[in-house]
């Protein structure tokens, strides 16, 4: 079956008026297929700044995120757009950065960072308590930074909206 692929792939690039080199349909193939599996590698997250949470919030953090990660993947939410801008100077790390007054995770581009993409969140309040964001917190905020609510979401619900 695997062995028909590169033919079929020659044929359906025919079909749409493209063409194929026979030759070259593997490297199309691979491509594919390096493409969606780097969508699908989940960044680093790193402490920005050398800042210190404990060692268990980190993990926590880790699988939370590695959980909302793989479920945005299986969704199809960076088929657009990658996660991680490829402006940012760390591509591959998600630098995590306490937000004590933030209400939601937040996922961006930050310039005051030096253009590292990081993950904002309360993960120390004003009042001293930790806390680490859930996979579903973690899944909303990944969703806002690949695909973003449309103008009427963020009127109606204001999903995606970050105060």
């Amino acid at each position: 079956m695997i062995r028909g692929l590169p033919l079929l792939a020659a044929m359906a690039l025919a079909a749409c008026g493209q063409g194929a080199d026979p030759d070259n349909v593997g490297d199309i193939a691979a491509n594919t297929v390096e493409q969606a599996a780097s969508q699908c590698t989940p960044p680093t997250l790193a402490m920005a700044d050398s800042a210190q949470l404990a060692s268990a919030l980190i993990d926590e953090t880790k699988a939370n995120f590695a959980a909302a990660f793989q479920a945005g993947c299986k969704k199809d939410l960076f088929k657009d757009k990658p996660l991680m801008d490829p402006r940012a100077a760390d591509p591959g790390k998600l630098f995590l950065i306490n937000a004590p007054e933030a209400n939601v995770a937040s996922i961006y581009v930050s310039e005051v960072d030096g253009n590292r993409m990081v993950l904002e969140y309360p993960f120390l309040t004003t009042d001293g308590k930790t806390q680490v964001p859930s996979a579903g917190e973690l899944e909303e905020a990944i969703y806002c930074a690949a695909v973003g609510a449309t103008p009427e979401e963020q009127e109606s619900t204001g999903r995606c909206l970050v105060d």
